[in-house]
């Protein structure tokens, strides 16, 4: 679809000590296609010059004192702009140089939000370790299980500024997590996806981030988002649910962090799952026989005997 000229899209960039990325940030926005028509930065409290920085790049730059957090650095940055479309992006990573004109193009009267291809850099090497996809169909199928398991970044959405606005934005009390909250409220509110199969963003994985730092946290604040999903849930929706917090559980016994894995198994046995899910007639057998959570432990160990 030809998007019309009065049609605006804003980059939005919240950021906290991002001074020494900011110029590969900016110098892949110099390079898009289809320019975006506004450029905010919102400084979270930098202890570094990073306003300074952005300042000169050419980004419109909010200050704040106290370090906000992500969720309301967001939220501030959609209210300073009043074009149509927003596109948030952190400060550490890329985009290819099509990324605007691409989801740009994808854009339907009916669309909310648009989503891409994102892939995972290493810092270090620059190699490229992983990729996420999305299929537009299975948004359409079931949006809210596709949006447990296949999460939208921070970085790889475009978002209808209407849209946002009318579920509230980012809810700023969350940690981890917070755009797969959004989307799901999204989704949950009638918001239509579109996804475009090409890889538009880059997203640089370094092992000091805060999230690898606080890997329990992350998985304890998931658990509990699928949690709160629960009490309306259809059944389609239990049904992703239970795996999900199966999956947690696992992750959380690979963190050695046992005393998290019963709240994981009790969410799984709430939305209608039978934890641990095994092909294995032994194993089912002590399930009978063994509180779920000894089953479980055991279920670990042969995993991770096999794994070595």
């Amino acid at each position: 679809m030809e998007i019309k000229p009065f049609v605006r899209f804003a980059l939005l960039i919240p950021c906290k000590n991002g001074a020494p990325y900011l110029p590969r940030l900016f110098a892949s926005i110099r390079t898009q296609t289809r320019p975006f028509d506004e450029i905010w930065l919102f400084d979270d409290g930098s202890t570094d010059d990073s306003a300074d920085v952005a300042a000169s790049l050419g980004a419109r730059v909010i200050r704040s004192v106290h370090s906000l957090g992500p969720s309301a650095a967001r939220n501030r940055l959609s209210e300073s702009t009043n074009c149509d479309w927003l596109h948030f992006h952190d400060a550490d990573d890329t985009l290819a140089p099509e990324y605007l004109a691409q989801t740009a193009a994808a854009i339907t009267p009916q669309t909310d939000v648009v989503v891409c291809n994102m892939v995972w850099v290493e810092e270090n090497t620059g190699k490229q370790d992983s990729r996420w996809m999305y299929e537009t169909g299975e948004f359409e199928r079931d949006a809210q299980s596709y949006l447990i398991v296949n999460t939208i970044g921070g970085i790889n959405g475009l978002y209808r500024r209407s849209a946002l606005h009318a579920i509230g934005g980012f809810d700023e009390n969350r940690k981890f997590w917070e755009d797969t909250d959004l989307n799901l409220r999204l989704a949950r509110n009638g918001a239509r996806f579109v996804a475009v199969r090409e890889d538009l963003v880059y997203a640089y994985r370094r092992t000091s981030s805060y999230s690898n730092s606080n890997l329990a946290e992350v998985w304890r604040s998931k658990l509990a988002l699928i949690a709160g999903l629960l009490p309306d849930a259809p059944e389609s929706l239990r049904r992703t649910i239970a795996i999900e917090a199966e999956r947690i559980a696992e992750r959380m016994a690979v963190l050695k962090r046992w005393k998290d894995v019963p709240g994981a198994l009790r969410i799984a046995r709430q939305a209608g799952g039978d934890p641990p899910t095994t092909a294995s007639p032994v194993l089912q057998l002590l399930k009978h026989l063994l509180p779920a959570t000894w089953t479980f432990r055991l279920q670990h160990a042969l995993r991770q005997r096999t794994q070595t």
